[in-house]
């Protein structure tokens, strides 16, 4: 069994490396290099057992290698030859259309190439949209883009899913013909389970049960609340569908149809239907292989080897679509089944015996929850922290508070929707209590979320050696053969005063000094926080590509520098990359006032949005139809309005933030135009930091600005991998002809500038 590991790991330690590594032109070469080395070993397997294990390994990458090499020409190769076509399409209907606020989202596979599925936004609601069903086949007019690109950057979100394009549909035709399948009759169930929910359940309970039963979320991350609750409180897991929502199924056949063979040929049946009618995400595939392994090891008299089930459903879900390995919820789910399988047991253990709770003792079951829940937390936090850049510090205090919940939860909320469907009448009282169940889950989401440090910010240098400090303690504590009591006090309690340390002092820091200006990471967009003293000053708050919302961003990071509130929010323009993250934002921390331009494109989405969740908060909107000052602190903030013709662009808020001898200038996307026009209508001082316009575009950052301000530092905001161009050549040749030292974002991360 551990010789299938061996091969399974390398096998997909090989496609992670060519998702993350390998430039594709080394893909091919990479494969026969592995496989020649292959072969040399097991010409010589004999003379050493390591000889043989490293032989397997080389195979496993070769295969590794070699099928990413293949899906790559298949998929990404295709999608790159159409990318930008329009036309007329013949195409799949593979699931129910989903509709949003401004637009209805339908999966499509092409007929004429089965191998790529496509992604289609229809924005001017046609009528035959919301009438499609999976195994429909249609014929859509659209403009197709390919789907690993994603606001100019390379994204995963689309290609881990099977979904190489993306478009925006003109026309469609239906009437073609429907094929069924086992995909589309799952898609029929998981519709009218989710239409059943929303039916017998209050609309909220609704939103909750469909995500927690079916992994529907569509609806889940509309209401901004309830998502950042379960975020904050470390409790997302709960809504994806993974290995804990496959084993109280099997959990509930077991109990309804007992443990016999004909029970296990049942249970795998509805566990695969269950993978289709949730999606069949990569996390719950790997559920659904282990869980079929865990059923059958007994009936074929074989002992169930963890390490090696989990091995070989990430080698059998890379196998089929190698670019899974890009899934978060994929890394997530496998991270944290290795700490169940590897750690939970021994933690669990270990505590009982450190606060000597005797065998059959009651506190067993919440001991084995808060173990299990530390493994997962051990063994996931690098992977969110790398992603996120966030720890959810209360998790394992909400899972030992609703894991019993959750189950039941689970459970009761398909009992009810069965009794629904065959008896109406009896489905009132599991209703009622399925009610209960989910509002007691809502209710410790918001309560753990007000907790102090509910989430904390990773990125800072501290923190992040904070980390490694608690993985070295615990690994140290590991190898000592002190008592077990020792073993487990000891690092816990060093762990914890070292964190309170390092938080102490990180909040310390940004009250030190005059000024500190963050630019942070937010993928392609801009989000710019200003301390000084008890003052927080933000200039916009979006970003697209990076894999967490930029509200959530920057409250974390403002939270960690100890900051309750933002003073003033002002938004230069509502471009999506400008202002997304706004509605987080107001969620996860108060924000006093937004100042907008008083020419804001009404048609943009976000504004109804952003103006509903700040009157919802009670933050004060001020539109800024004059230049205005502002004095907060020791900060002072002088607003430029703009002018009022141009497209968004031209009408971007520009901003001069000034602190002593400390001036920091930022434009938005503002054209060169606005620029010169700004020099004519103010005196700029010179300037310490310059945030360049637009990303660095060449539209931007004309000369005269750069001759007038006389900027020492330049801070680009930009996305990694972006597909604009951003920054040119022009731009950074320009800056470093001015003399600027140049930082980015996507080469820097967070770039910080303090003033003394």
């Amino acid at each position: 069994m551990r010789k299938l590991m061996m091969a399974a790991l390398s096998l997909s330690l090989a496609v992670f490396l060519a998702w993350y590594l390998l430039p594709p032109r080394l893909l091919l070469p990479g494969a026969v290099l592995c496989a020649v080395l292959a072969g040399v070993l097991f010409l010589f397997r004999d003379r050493h057992a390591l000889l043989y294990r490293l032989a397997l390994c080389a195979l496993g990458a070769t295969v590794g290698l070699g099928v990413y090499c293949l899906h790559w020409n298949r998929t990404i190769r295709q999608a790159e030859n159409l990318d930008g076509a329009e036309g007329s399409f013949f195409l799949r209907v593979m699931e129910y259309p989903e509709k949003y606020d401004r637009s209805t989202r339908i999966h499509l596979r092409m007929e004429s190439r089965p191998y790529l599925d496509v992604m289609l936004y229809d924005y001017d609601r046609q009528e035959q949209t919301g009438r499609l069903v999976p195994g429909e086949l249609v014929m859509a007019e659209a403009k197709l883009r390919r789907a690993d690109l994603r606001g100019g950057e390379r994204s995963g979100s689309y290609v881990s899913k099977n979904i190489y394009l993306t478009g925006t549909l003109r026309a469609l035709q239906t009437g073609a013909g429907q094929r069924h399948s086992l995909r589309s009759l799952a898609a029929l169930c998981s519709r009218r389970i989710s239409d059943a929910a929303g039916e017998i359940f209050t609309s909220r309970t609704a939103v909750f049960m469909r995500a927690l039963l079916l992994g529907d979320k569509a609806d889940f991350y509309g209401d901004l609340p309830l998502y950042a609750s379960m975020r904050g409180a470390g409790f997302m897991h709960v809504v994806a569908v993974s290995g804990m929502h496959i084993a109280f199924l099997v959990g509930m056949i077991q109990l309804l149809f007992g443990m016999r063979p004909a029970s296990s040929a049942v249970a795998i049946g509805l566990v695969w239907f269950f993978v289709f009618m949730t999606g069949a995400s990569p996390s719950a595939v790997r559920a659904g292989v282990m869980q079929t392994v865990l059923i059958l090891a007994p009936v074929f008299r074989r002992e169930n080897d963890g390490p090696t089930s989990l091995s070989f459903a990430l080698a059998l879900i890379l196998l089929a679509n190698p670019f899974s390995c890009a899934s978060i919820s994929l890394q997530l789910s496998f991270a944290a089944m290795a700490g169940m399988i590897l750690l939970a047991a021994p933690l669990t253990e270990l505590m009982e015996s450190a606060l000597h709770i005797p065998e059959g003792s009651r506190l067993h079951v919440p001991m084995g929850v808060l173990g299990a829940s530390l493994a997962v937390m051990i063994t996931s936090t690098p992977v969110s922290v790398m992603h996120f850049g966030t720890l959810a510090l209360w998790s394992p205090l909400t899972n030992l508070l609703g894991l019993w919940a959750v189950s039941l939860c689970f459970c009761l909320g398909y009992a009810t929707i069965g009794l629904w469907a065959l008896l109406p009448f009896l489905a009132q009282v599991p209703a009622v209590l399925t009610e209960l169940l989910a509002g007691y889950l809502m209710w410790l989401a918001r309560m753990i979320c007000r907790l102090p440090w509910h989430l904390i910010g990773m990125r800072s240098t501290g923190m992040l050696l904070w980390l490694l400090l608690c993985y070295g303690l615990v690994f140290i504590a590991w190898r000592t053969r002190a008592g077990s009591g020792f073993r487990f006090l000891l690092p816990l309690a060093l762990c914890v005063l070292c964190l309170a340390f390092s938080l102490h002092t990180t909040r310390a820091r940004y009250r030190q000094g005059n000024v500190t200006a963050e630019v942070l990471d937010v993928g392609q967009g801009a989000c710019v926080c200003v301390l000084s003293g008890d003052s927080t000053v933000m200039l916009d708050c979006g970003g697209i590509g990076a894999f967490s919302d930029a509200g959530e961003t920057a409250a974390t990071w403002l939270e960690t520098a100890g900051r309750r509130e933002v003073d003033l929010l002002v938004l230069s323009h509502l471009h999506e990359d400008h202002a997304n993250g706004v509605p987080m934002l107001l969620e996860l921390m108060p924000v006093r006032e937004i100042v907008l331009s008083p020419d804001a494109d009404y048609d943009e989405a976000l504004l109804p949005q952003i103006v509903e969740s700040a009157a919802r908060h009670g933050t004060a909107v001020h539109e800024l139809n004059a230049d205005e000052e502002r004095g907060l602190g020791r900060l002072r903030l002088r607003m430029f309005a703009p002018p009022g013709e141009g497209g968004e662009n031209e009408r971007c808020i520009m901003s001069l933030v000034s602190s002593g001898d400390f001036d920091l200038l930022f434009t938005g996307d503002s054209p060169r135009k606005a620029e010169r026009e700004l020099l004519q209508r103010a005196a700029l001082p010179d300037l310490e930091v310059l945030i360049v316009g637009h990303h660095g575009s060449r539209t931007a950052t004309d000369p005269a600005l750069l001759e007038a301000a006389r900027p020492e530092d330049a801070v680009i905001s930009v996305g990694r991998f972006n597909s604009y161009g951003h920054p040119t050549w022009e731009v950074l040749e320009t800056l470093q002809a001015y003399g600027c030292r140049v930082y980015r974002t996507d080469l820097n991360g967070d770039v910080e500038i303090r003033v003394s």
